[in-house]
């Protein structure tokens, strides 16, 4: 493994990728660019519920996945979109670069923070980009990719776990 930092400061095995797969996230989708006998690659993005009672909810309200809901759980669940540009939980495993947001619920605190994610992609929170910790109290709109999606909470001032 050849570690290599990019101009953008990312860090990545140059053995593995000719340019940063981190500014070049297609590179992440090309599996013929990994040379045999390498180490292996990456983890899939895996879709998963999170662990545990829920805590909460996205609800997407426009595209195909229109009407789903992305159940949140207690912790961290991190949120990235699988390869049609759905949104989707993704399990704690997931490549960084896949993570474009995370819904924190914090039980001690019976409070929802947004993280901004650790992929090249941003996430929106109403009109502004996610940079850092945001609080959620409900009804709020998170964009990813094309999709929009209304924050639901189940835990807050008359229930929590």
């Amino acid at each position: 493994m050849k570690l290599t930092k990019c101009g953008s400061g990312h860090f990545y095995d140059s053995d593995k990728y000719p340019e940063c797969p981190y500014c070049n996230t297609e590179l992440l989708k090309d599996h013929s660019i990994v040379h045999a006998g390498e180490a292996e690659q990456p983890a899939a993005v895996e879709k998963a519920a999170p662990a545990g009672p829920v805590a909460g909810w996205l609800v997407v309200l426009d595209g195909a996945a229109k009407g789903r809901d992305l159940r949140l759980g207690v912790g961290r669940s991190f949120l990235g979109l699988d390869a049609d540009g759905t949104p989707v939980t993704l399990s704690a495993d997931a490549p960084l670069s896949a993570r474009q947001a995370a819904v924190v619920y914090d039980e001690e605190k019976n409070a929802f923070t947004l993280l901004p994610g650790s992929s090249q992609e941003l996430c929106y929170l109403g009109e502004d980009a996610v940079l850092e910790a945001q609080p959620l109290a409900g009804g709020e709109t998170l964009r990813m990719g094309g999709a929009s999606m209304k924050f639901v909470p189940f835990c807050g001032a008359d229930f929590h776990w």
